[in-house]
């Protein structure tokens, strides 16, 4: 593929996501309100069961004591339970413009280019949203073209997305990585956003207002390091997607980065158009339906949403990166996670200590 076919089609569409996360905020109506929230409950968490795996640090031990639908981990001395209260929630940006895309054709599906995994408490509303590298090695469930299981490699967890058509087995093919990569946690629910939504979700808000944190004015002469600018659709793409392909296998964090920083503004500049108008959020999600692959329903949305409500939302504090190392491999680069640290983090989330 030529330079400026790569330019084109490399649009890294960290906007896809943000719709679902913003719809969390949304006011739903009186009359509706406790029967929706009862109904998303029951489906938000659904069948929260923990998919038992053996790659987790030296040290700890995880099994399921016979006759209880509950799961442990025993660590120092110490027995932790599974909190099934806890849903997860999967949010990935897929680039399907690229040579090798065919609609509806098995193995042309496109790449998960921007992935964010939210783990949820139900019951106290705190959060983790986790943003996964696009180039993370993970174990991928490989299909021929014909969607024959040929069984699993360890790939990039954003071609996992590429082995179907781009629609819902993609996401499930995705769902599976995701979950192996948490150590078995179920994915309770997703949304998969295309790249076209991109500068519609940006302008609707009114551009979003950046601080630039690297230079990007190769790209677009406005975008120099420290300058403070309300991005139009255009160039929001560009702040979200630049990437030196040609570059060191950093270029990735650095574009992750990029992309907490437009997160965050973004989120609050759809807060106070909802404060202005509380049907704007509906008004978004019109405009991009056709970009959308979603299973959160009416209600899983008023259940997420009346819990954020409660408890508020901010990205800045809240967003984190899986931890890990990125290294040069034979091709591309590739992100290992750092699993002692990772588990840590799994286990004070999905878990509680007990006596």
């Amino acid at each position: 593929m030529s330079q400026s076919k790569v330019k084109k089609f490399e649009i890294k569409q960290f906007f896809r996501i943000l719709l679902i996360v913003i719809l969390f905020i949304l006011v739903t109506t009186a009359s509706t309100l406790g029967f929706l929230i009862n109904k998303g409950k029951r489906s938000a968490i659904g069948e929260n069961e923990i998919q038992i795996i053996d790659e987790i640090p030296e040290g700890y031990q995880i099994d399921s004591e016979t006759g209880e639908d509950a799961y442990f981990v025993y660590h120092n001395g110490k027995k932790y339970k599974y909190n099934d209260k806890v849903t997860t929630i999967l949010f990935a940006g897929i680039d399907k413009h690229s040579d090798e895309h065919i609609e509806g054709v098995y193995g042309t599906g496109g790449q998960a280019d921007t992935i964010l995994v939210m783990s949820l408490n139900t019951e106290t509303g705190k959060y983790r949203l986790f943003a996964v590298s696009r180039d993370t090695m993970a174990q991928v469930n490989v299909f021929d073209k014909t969607g024959d299981y040929k069984g699993t490699k360890e790939q990039q967890i954003c071609l996992s997305y590429a082995y179907f058509d781009g629609g819902v087995q993609s996401v499930e093919n995705l769902k599976r990585s995701v979950s192996r990569l948490f150590f078995g946690m179920p994915v309770n629910a997703y949304a998969a956003i295309d790249l076209d939504a991109i500068p519609i979700l940006n302008d609707q808000v009114g551009g979003v207002t950046v601080t630039v944190p690297e230079d990007l004015s190769a790209r677009d002469p406005s975008l120099t390091l420290g300058t403070t600018l309300t991005l139009d659709g255009k160039q929001a793409e560009t702040f979200v997607r630049a990437r030196d392909v040609k570059g060191d296998e950093n270029q990735n964090n650095l574009r992750m980065e990029r992309q907490k920083v437009y997160l965050t503004s973004f989120i609050k500049q759809t807060l106070q158009k909802t404060k202005e108008k509380k049907t704007f959020p509906l008004q978004m999600y019109k405009s991009i339906s056709d970009y959308l692959e979603t299973d959160i329903d009416v209600s899983m949305l008023t259940y997420y949403t009346s819990i954020f409500l409660k408890s508020g939302f901010s990205s800045e504090d809240n967003m984190v990166k899986v931890p890990g190392t990125t290294v040069a491999g034979e091709k591309y680069a590739e992100y290992y996670t750092d699993t002692d640290a990772f588990f840590d983090m799994i286990l004070n989330i999905y878990y509680t200590e007990v006596e």
